[in-house]
């Protein structure tokens, strides 16, 4: 791994890597909210220590417990029982609602552009779009007003994920679902791992068994992710043979199909989006240690520079 120097720094890249937290939002923590401050350079570049990464670690308790950004200072400062629980993320569902149902797209990105900016993806998606979605899809909001919603957020999600693709040198993931209507989870978790320096690449919805196997075949991955919307039977049959056949380490969500663990590589069962934060920050950290031991291993064998 990149490091500074022997004492654990780690410059911004290396640290969101490890962190799951993209550099906007470390920049927007440090300038407007004043809950975490890196060391400079002598050229004035931020660095991060082995001590921040544990600070990263409290603040994310804290956004995962349902308090907003605004109140985390005071929470790593005093404690729970000096702040109020009254987060606004019923308020931010409320405008992007309000936004959606007159479908004013400039206000929405907008908003989109805060909370992106204000908190890690993973954790915007879990406490505010996926309830704002659930709300859309099952409310009596018009299907075509609920079609467009959900046709800007993976505009959004794609050009975030290009835009990462542009800059990340990290391991590379292959993401897929095999359903359309799983397509914006998918993507919100290929954003949020994509802010954590992962290249992600992702080729849009239902892909085959086959088909993966051939898109493995152009994109070498070093794990790969598939995002599952229920099966009918003789789908599930298919992906059943594939999965036991698989060759790389490879993470399942959502309506997994029934299959017996590959002894070789061995499958992660997760839940999203209900523990999307939590379990892409396990991610991170698992790939994080598999590189640093990597690293390690190498240096001493004379192999790695």
């Amino acid at each position: 791994m990149s490091r500074m120097d022997e004492r654990g720094t780690y410059p911004i890249r290396e640290f969101a890597r490890l962190t799951g937290v993209n550099p906007v939002t470390l920049r927007a923590w440090e300038r407007r909210y004043g809950i975490i401050r890196p060391e400079r350079t002598e050229k004035g570049h931020r660095f991060y220590t082995d001590e921040h990464i544990q600070h990263v670690r409290h603040i994310l308790y804290w956004l995962d417990q349902g308090y907003p950004i605004r109140q985390v200072k005071l929470l790593l400062k005093e404690g729970p029982e000096h702040a109020e629980h009254n987060d606004d993320w019923s308020n931010q569902q409320q405008q992007i609602i309000r936004a959606a149902q007159h479908l004013n797209t400039q206000h929405l990105d907008e908003l989109w552009n805060a909370g992106f900016s204000s908190y890690p993806l993973a954790v915007y998606y879990e406490r505010c779009l996926s309830p704002v979605l659930h709300f859309m899809r099952s409310s009596n909001t018009p299907h075509v007003v609920t079609h467009a919603f959900e046709h800007l957020l993976k505009r959004k999600f794609g050009a975030m994920l290009l835009q990462q693709q542009r800059h990340n040198r990290g391991p590379v993931l292959l993401l897929a679902t095999n359903h359309e209507h799983a397509e914006i989870e998918t993507l919100a978790c290929a954003c949020a791992l994509g802010a954590a320096e992962f290249r992600v690449e992702y080729f849009g919805p239902h892909p085959t068994p086959a088909e993966l196997d051939m898109v493995l075949t152009m994109t070498p991955a070093d794990n790969v992710w598939i995002h599952f919307h229920p099966l009918i039977p003789a789908q599930q049959k298919q992906w059943q043979q594939y999965l036991a056949a698989c060759q790389l380490p490879h993470f399942l969500s959502g309506a997994m199909p029934d299959t017996s663990v590959n002894e070789n590589h061995a499958q992660t069962l997760i839940r999203l989006p209900e523990q999307l934060s939590r379990q892409v920050r396990r991610f991170i950290t698992d790939s994080a240690s598999r590189s640093r031991v990597y690293a390690e291993n190498n240096t001493h064998s004379g192999g790695f520079h």
